[in-house]
Formats: structure tokens, sequence, C-alpha cells
């Protein structure tokens, strides 16, 4: 296996889906890593746990596209082989 833009992109596709799996209220919420406004103090005064909370929400949005590519993955590595 070479250092490839698929690779790259599979990995890319599989940090995405690990991300989106994490239940916000079971596993985030124990963390503080549940709501930019729950974190306890001002997000200023924590930047990278604020950048870390946003991201976490906003990958939230990508569950549509993250399944498309999902699909497209698992054809593509179905027709071409891995």
């Amino acid at each position: 296996m070479g250092f490839s833009l698929w690779s790259i992109f599979k990995a890319g596709l599989l940090l995405t889906n690990s991300l989106m799996i994490l239940h916000r209220r079971r596993f985030l919420a124990t963390y503080g890593l549940d709501d930019i406004n729950n974190m306890g103090c001002e997000p200023s005064e924590k930047p990278l746990k604020a950048q870390a909370v946003g991201l976490l929400q906003a990958v939230q949005y990508l569950k549509v596209p993250v399944i498309a590519a999902n699909i497209v993955t698992i054809v593509f590595e179905m027709l071409f082989g891995g």
C-alpha cells in the first residue's frame, strides 16, 4: 500500500467516521465536550477545547456526505481491490 491521495482520502474518511460515532450525551458530556456553552468557562480561556467542541459539533452536519463517501469507497474497493 503506497502513500497516495486515495490513502489520504480513506484515512480522512475513517477519522470522520470515528468522530461521528461519539455519542454526545453518553460520552462527550462526561468530558465536558458536549456543548460549547457548557464548558464551565469562557471559550477564550480554553481555546483548544473550544475548537475541539466546535469540530465535534460541525462533524455532526456531515452525516449525509459521509454516508455517500462511504458508499463510494466501498464500491471502489470492491471493484478495484484494496
